[in-house]
C-alpha cells in the first residue's frame, strides 16, 4: 500500500489514534458527534455519512494541524520536553471544560454546532468546534504520541529533505485519519437505523451524549493528574484504577494494530471505508455511477485479498473469530475476571441491540418506544 519508508509514520498514526494519553477523548468525540445537531437529525444514510465523512476529517485535521505546529516549533524556537512538561496541566484544562460542557448538556444546553445539511441553499455551518477538538485530543495526546510523531515524522525534514518530510507527515495524517473517519462513519450509519426506527429517543440523544461526556471528561482529568504525579513530580508509584483500564485497553489496540500490521489494517480499513460511502449513496447517486464505484471498490478489494494477503486481509481473520467465539464465550463463565471479558460482553450486547434494531418485524414496538 505504501513504500517501505512511509509504513512507519502510517503506523504511527495509526497507533496515535487510540494512544493511552488522549484515549478517552475517542468516545467523547463520537458521543459528541452523535449529540450534536439534535434537529438536524435525519435518517438518510447519504446524508449522514457525508457528515460523518466531513467530521472525520476536521477532526483529524485539527489534530495533525497541531502536531506541524508543534513539530515547526520545535525545529526552531522550543525544545520538546518544555512542551511535554506543559501538556499534563493542558490535560486537566481540557477534562474540566469537558465535564463543563457535559453537564450543560444535561442541563438541557445543545451545541449549536452541526455538519452542513448539504441542502440546495448550502445551509451550512462550521465545522470551528470539530477542528478544535481534534486539537484537543493532539494536546491531551502529547504525552503518548509525540515521541513516536518526533522519531518518525518530524525529524525527518531536517534529515530527509522538504518532500520526504512532507510524504511523511501525509502518511502519518492518513493512519489517523482513517482510524477516526471510519468511527465516525460507523456512528454516523447507526444513527441513521436509530433515527429511523427510535424517534423518541433521539430528545434524549444529546443528554446521553452530555452524560458520556462527563465521564470521559472525568477519566481525562484522573488521567491528567496521574501524568503529573509520574511525569512532573517522578512519583513512580502512584497508580489509578482510570488510568490502568484506560492504558490496558489502549496498549491491546495499539499491540492489534502493530500485530496486524499498519498495511494490512489501514487498506483493510480504507476499503471499508469506500463500500460504506458506496453503499450509503446506492440510492443517491446515477445507477450507471453506482455501478462503476461497486465494482472499482469489489475488484479492488478482490485483487488485495486474493493475490496480495491470499485470503488473510478479512476472509480468513472473520473466519478465525467466529471460530474463536465458542471458547470466547466459555470463558466468560470459566474466567469472568478476565480483562476482555467485559469487553467481548459489551460488544455482544450491542450488537444484537443493532442487529434487533435492523431485523425486528416491522409492526413490534422499538425497545417500547
Amino acid at each position: 500500500m505504501f513504500d517501505l519508508d512511509l509504513a512507519v509514520p502510517f503506523g504511527a498514526g495509526l497507533v496515535a489514534a487510540v494512544n493511552p494519553c488522549g484515549f478517552a477523548m475517542l468516545p467523547a468525540y463520537l458521543a459528541y458527534f452523535l449529540g450534536v445537531g439534535g434537529a438536524d437529525q435525519t435518517s438518510d444514510a447519504g446524508r449522514n455519512v457525508l457528515r460523518g465523512l466531513l467530521v472525520g476529517l476536521t477532526l483529524t485535521a485539527g489534530f495533525v494541524a497541531f502536531f506541524g505546529v508543534i513539530g515547526a516549533l520545535t525545529s526552531s524556537l522550543i525544545s520538546t520536553s518544555t512542551i511535554a512538561d506543559r501538556g499534563p496541566w493542558i490535560t486537566l484544562v481540557i477534562s474540566g471544560l469537558m465535564v463543563v460542557l457535559g453537564i450543560a448538556m444535561l442541563a438541557g444546553f445543545e451545541p449549536k454546532f452541526s455538519a452542513p445539511r448539504l441542502s440546495r441553499g448550502g445551509d451550512s455551518q462550521n465545522l470551528i468546534s470539530m477542528f478544535l477538538f481534534g486539537v484537543s485530543y493532539a494536546v491531551v495526546s502529547l504525552g503518548c504520541a509525540s515521541p513516536v510523531f518526533f522519531g518518525s515524522v518530524s525529524g525527518s525534514f531536517s534529515t530527509d529533505g522538504v518532500w520526504e518530510g512532507t510524504l511523511r507527515f501525509l502518511a502519518y495524517a492518513l493512519g489517523m485519519g482513517l482510524v477516526i473517519t471510519f468511527l465516525t462513519l460507523a456512528v454516523a450509519m447507526g444513527r441513521s437505523g436509530v433515527t429511523a426506527r427510535m424517534r423518541r429517543l433521539l430528545p434524549h440523544i444529546n443528554k446521553i451524549s452530555g452524560g458520556f461526556l462527563v465521564v470521559a471528561g472525568v477519566v481525562l482529568g484522573f488521567y491528567g493528574w496521574w501524568e503529573v504525579q509520574v511525569l512532573l513530580r517522578n512519583d513512580f508509584e502512584a497508580t489509578n484504577p482510570f488510568v490502568e483500564a484506560s492504558n490496558r485497553v489502549s496498549v491491546r489496540l495499539e499491540n492489534w494494530i502493530i500485530d496486524v500490521g499498519a498495511n494490512r489494517f489501514g487498506l483493510a480499513v480504507a476499503i471499508m471505508v469506500l463500500a460504506a460511502l458506496v453503499w450509503s449513496f446506492r440510492r443517491s447517486i446515477p445507477r450507471p455511477w453506482l455501478m462503476a464505484a461497486s465494482l472499482a471498490v469489489a475488484t479492488g478489494y478482490a485483487l488485495s485479498e486474493a493475490v496480495q494477503y491470499r485470503g488473510d486481509l478479512l476472509v480468513l481473520p472473520v473466519l478465525r473469530t467466529i471460530g474463536d467465539v465458542p471458547e470466547r464465550v466459555g470463558n466468560w463463565f470459566a474466567e469472568p475476571g478476565r480483562w476482555p471479558v467485559l469487553w467481548e460482553v459489551l460488544a455482544a450486547v450491542i450488537a444484537g441491540i443493532v442487529l434487533w434494531i435492523r431485523f425486528r418485524p416491522r409492526n413490534s414496538p422499538a425497545l417500547g418506544l
